[in-house]
C-alpha cells in the first residue's frame, strides 16, 4: 500500500480506538460484548473452564456463546485491564477493516462511516475482523471463532488458507482445553440467536442464489441462513456486495436509517426480552439493508471492474 492509505488506516485503527472509549463515558451506561472474550482468556491462562467462569463473572451473566478458538484470540488483550482492552480491540479491528476495505475496493470503503461499523467497534463485536478476514489471507483463520458467520463468509470467498489456518487453531485449542466442544454445545442450548430465513420475508433473499457465481451472492444467501442477532453490527459484512464507492454509500446512509429506525420504532423497554426485540427490529433491518443488498446482487451487468488492490485481493481470497 501507498503511505497515503497507511496512513488512513492508522487513521481508522485510532478512530474507532477513540470512538470506543468515550462510548463507555457517556450515558446510557453500556456493555461490552468484547467482554466475555476477556474474561475467558484470563480464564484460560489460570487454568480454569471459561465456561463456567464468564456467566458468573462478567457483567452480562450471558453464557459464553463462543467456541474457545475465539477465546484464543483474545489471549494477547487478557493481561490488559478491561477498559484498555476493549480500545485496543477497537483499534485493532479498525486497523484490519480499513486495510481490507482499501484492498478489496468497491463499496467496502464506504463501510467505514456505516452506522454498522460504528456499532461493531463500540460493541467490541468480531464482524469487522470476520469481513477483512476474506480479503487478507494472513487474517483467514479467524473465521473460525465465529463458525456459524465463518461458514457464511467463507460460502462466499472460500479459501485453502481459511481451512488449514481455521484447523490448526482448533488443534491449539483442543490441546489447551480437550472437552471444550461439549461445553459450548451446552452454552449453545441457551442462545437468543434468530435466523433471517425463518423470519418474515427472509426466504426471498435466497433469490440470490440467481447470480450464485458471484461470491457476494453466495455470501447474501449463506447469510439469511446462519443463526444471528441480527444487530447493526450483524450486517457489516453485507458492505462486500455493493459494486462501486456509489452503492456503499447508499447502503451506508441506509444503515442510520435502520439504526435510527431501531431505536424510535422499537426501543428496547425494561422488562423486554431480547428475543422480543430482535423480532421488532428485523423487518427495519431486512427493508433498510439487506433487502437492498439483494437488488444490488440481482442487478443485471458486469461487476465493476476492480483497481490494482482488488485484483490482488480477489486473486488473494482464491488462494
Amino acid at each position: 500500500m501507498s503511505r497515503r492509505h497507511w496512513g488512513l488506516v492508522l487513521a481508522a485503527g485510532l478512530i474507532s480506538g477513540l470512538v470506543c472509549w468515550l462510548a463507555y463515558r457517556l450515558p446510557p451506561p453500556s456493555t461490552s460484548d468484547f467482554e466475555p472474550i476477556w474474561v475467558g482468556a484470563r480464564a484460560l491462562l489460570t487454568g480454569a473452564d471459561p465456561y463456567t467462569v464468564v456467566p458468573t463473572t462478567s457483567s452480562t451473566h450471558y453464557p459464553l456463546y463462543y467456541p474457545l478458538t475465539a477465546i484464543v484470540i483474545g489471549l494477547p488483550f487478557a493481561g490488559l485491564p478491561f477498559e484498555w482492552a476493549r480500545v485496543a480491540w477497537a483499534a485493532l479491528s479498525g486497523v484490519a477493516f480499513a486495510w481490507a476495505a482499501l484492498r478489496y475496493g468497491r463499496g467496502l470503503p464506504a463501510a467505514l462511516l456505516s452506522a454498522n461499523f460504528l456499532n461493531a467497534v463500540i460493541q467490541g463485536q468480531w464482524s469487522p475482523l470476520m469481513t477483512a478476514a476474506v480479503i487478507l489471507p494472513a487474517l483467514s483463520w479467524m473465521l473460525a471463532a465465529k463458525p456459524s458467520i465463518g461458514a457464511a463468509m467463507f460460502a462466499g470467498f472460500p479459501s485453502r488458507r481459511a481451512v488449514i489456518g481455521g484447523l490448526g487453531l482448533l488443534a491449539v485449542t483442543l490441546i489447551l482445553f480437550p472437552t471444550w466442544p461439549g461445553r459450548w454445545a451446552d452454552s449453545l442450548g441457551a442462545s437468543n440467536h434468530m435466523w433471517p430465513i425463518r423470519s418474515p420475508g427472509g426466504i426471498i433473499l435466497l433469490l440470490a442464489l440467481i447470480r450464485w457465481r458471484r461470491p457476494e451472492a453466495r455470501l447474501l444467501a449463506a447469510l439469511a441462513c446462519v443463526p444471528q442477532t441480527i444487530g447493526l453490527y450483524e450486517t457489516l459484512p453485507l458492505f462486500l456486495i455493493p459494486r462501486n464507492r456509489w452503492q456503499g454509500y447508499g447502503l451506508s446512509g441506509l444503515s442510520y436509517v435502520a439504526a435510527f429506525g431501531q431505536v424510535a420504532l422499537v426501543p428496547r423497554d425494561p422488562g423486554m426480552s431480547l428475543e422480543t426485540m430482535l423480532a421488532g427490529r428485523w423487518p427495519i433491518v431486512f427493508f433498510c439493508l439487506y433487502l437492498p443488498a439483494l437488488v444490488m446482487v440481482l442487478l443485471p451487468g458486469p461487476r465493476e471492474a476492480p483497481t490494482s488492490q482488488g485484483v490482488a485481493a480477489e486473486s488473494a481470497v482464491g488462494t
